[in-house]
């Protein structure tokens, strides 16, 4: 049974990989890829990374890499080789973490079980993202967010060496400039992280060099020409209604995602728990299973609020749902830490959990059976309308509702010529001719 069990805890992981390579293959460009795409045509790398950071905001490490990135996106597959290098450097950056840790802390688990459960906390982390459409799947957007993600997880792995090596230096440096560049939630969070070490006098010496060079990193971006025009035309919100918002935007968070996030993460979390339960001695003594439940659950209310109160404050408005993924990691994390202290604190056998890994791999094969369909249905639909679009010479080109786009995010455009989605997918066409959606058959 253990051996059944093993090797259906890698197939629930090789399943969701192989989701999201499906997914990947028929992802789709949508709204403001359509309009680098255009800048492209007829401005320098250099001319957009200029306008983007004296005009619009000033994230430099993420437009750095946004727009070298496109600049070859007419290249086969482009879209999918990024997708693709993207999980591929953030599940590096997981079994890179999981390594340190395991040596760290002595657990011995062999290197096999490393990269098997780094798969299964990537699956973790992807329910625990409210919105991985716009985080995980959409470009534009997936370089700012899912981006600063990957580095977060390369830093921390500096935490869990004790032989510290200059090229582990280097990379936890530049993992946090990224960071500070492009992520404001993510870097406050790291920098209040870092500020507790220091209190704690743990690890004196990289904290205060990452708090350094974090710090340098987000004030280039918060002190940009472009941010401080962006932030004169944001309302300001007072204490109270700024208090409410951020409570509304938490309570929409935890409660309205549920079903989408929070429940299919537990359930995939479930090896975490055996993991636990392989382990001959308890690592953590002093672990209470309802105490530390209570406490994990404050946790995660309290990175929650912490997250939407930054980007309410920033916004003077409800936060985007792709702003949480700084409180999806730390979520990701506080679930699969429960889960494996829980089965290392447990002397029972727990047949259950084992059933429920079955039911886990049940459940990822119809999934990935339903979400082939309409991710297949929706890239044939873009494709299709594209073509048409490019093969029509009317001054108003009329175009029919795209399907649902399930995980990618939909480029679907308006029935008003003057939205920007239209005219962005205008400008990223390269055509003149006006583009309106319509309902008529």
């Amino acid at each position: 049974m253990k051996f059944k069990t093993t090797y259906l805890i890698g197939l629930q992981a090789v399943l969701f990989i192989i989701f999201l390579l499906v997914t990947f293959f028929f992802n789709r460009f949508a709204v403001d890829d359509f309009h680098f795409i255009g800048e492209l045509r007829n401005s320098s790398f250099e001319d957009i990374y200029n306008h983007l950071y004296n005009d619009w905001h000033g994230r430099w490490t993420s437009n750095f890499l946004l727009i070298y990135f496109l600049q070859y996106h007419e290249t086969s597959f482009f879209l999918m080789v990024y997708n693709v290098l993207s999980i591929g450097l953030l599940y590096i950056g997981i079994v890179s973490l999981a390594k340190s840790i395991n040596t760290y802390y002595k657990l011995n688990f062999q290197k096999n079980k490393v990269l098997i459960y780094s798969g299964v906390f990537l699956s973790v982390f992807f329910f625990c993202t409210i919105s991985p459409n716009d985080t995980w799947l959409w470009y534009t957007s997936s370089i700012v967010y899912l981006w600063s993600s990957i580095s977060l997880f390369f830093a921390l792995k500096i935490l869990f060496i004790e032989r510290k090596r200059f090229f582990d230096y280097i990379l936890f440096g530049f993992s946090l400039i990224y960071v500070g560049g492009s992520n404001e939630p993510l870097t406050s969070f790291i920098a209040i992280s870092l500020l507790i070490l220091i209190f704690k006098k743990i690890e004196i010496k990289i904290s205060i060099l990452g708090l350094v060079l974090i710090s340098i990193s987000f004030l280039i971006n918060y002190m940009s020409p472009g941010t401080i025009q962006r932030d004169l035309i944001t309302p300001s919100l007072g204490v109270v209604d700024l208090i409410l918002y951020s409570g509304y935007s938490t309570i929409k968070f935890a409660l309205f995602s549920i079903p989408q996030t929070f429940i299919p993460a537990l359930f995939l979390a479930i090896p975490f728990y055996l993991l636990g339960k392989t382990l001959s001695t308890h690592i953590f003594k002093k672990f209470n299973p309802m105490k530390d439940l209570g406490m994990s659950l404050l946790a995660i209310i309290l990175v929650v609020y912490l997250n939407h109160l930054m980007v309410v404050f920033a916004l003077g408005g409800l936060a985007p749902d792709r702003s949480g993924i700084a409180s999806s990691i730390f979520i990701a994390i506080i679930i699969t830490r429960y889960f494996f202290l829980l089965g290392n604190a447990h002397q029972h056998k727990f047949e259950l959990m084992k059933y429920i890994i079955v039911l886990n791999v049940i459940g990822l094969m119809v999934f990935n059976v339903y979400f082939f369909n309409i991710h297949r249905n929706y890239a044939k639909a873009v494709d299709e309308r594209i073509d048409f679009i490019m093969t029509h010479d009317k001054t108003t080109i009329h175009v029919r509702p795209l399907p649902y786009s399930g995980y990618i995010y939909s480029a679907e455009i308006t029935d008003n010529n003057g939205d920007f989605k239209n005219q962005h997918l205008k400008n990223g066409l390269g055509i003149k001719n006006d583009i309106v959606l319509t309902t008529d058959r």
